[in-house]
């Protein structure tokens, strides 16, 4: 079952969002089950939400993607949804 991820991380900088990705390499890119990711600015912070195709996939990501936020100084204990369905661009319905 499909599940979204949210992590929010209240008075951090975006800044330390972006140097995830250069810590963490092309490992962090390439999740194939990684359905969505997008991330936003809060009044204090920034949230950020994934779309796995299951918790098992996700758990697994977790385990390349603590100690990358460990390093460059972010943590969190996101929250985890099974999603309830989908709509796609092309306005396809899916679960």
């Amino acid at each position: 079952m499909s599940i979204v991820a949210i992590l929010e991380f209240p008075g951090a900088s975006v800044e330390k969002y972006e140097k995830v990705f250069e810590v963490g390499g092309p490992q962090i890119f390439n999740q194939p089950n990684r359905i969505h990711h997008v991330c936003y600015r809060t009044t204090d912070g920034f949230t950020v939400v994934d779309v796995w195709k299951d918790e098992e996939s996700f758990a697994a990501f977790g385990e390349l993607l603590g100690p990358t936020m460990e390093k460059v100084g972010l943590e969190v204990k996101p929250v985890i949804h099974p999603v309830q369905g989908t709509v796609a661009q092309d306005g396809t319905r899916g679960y």
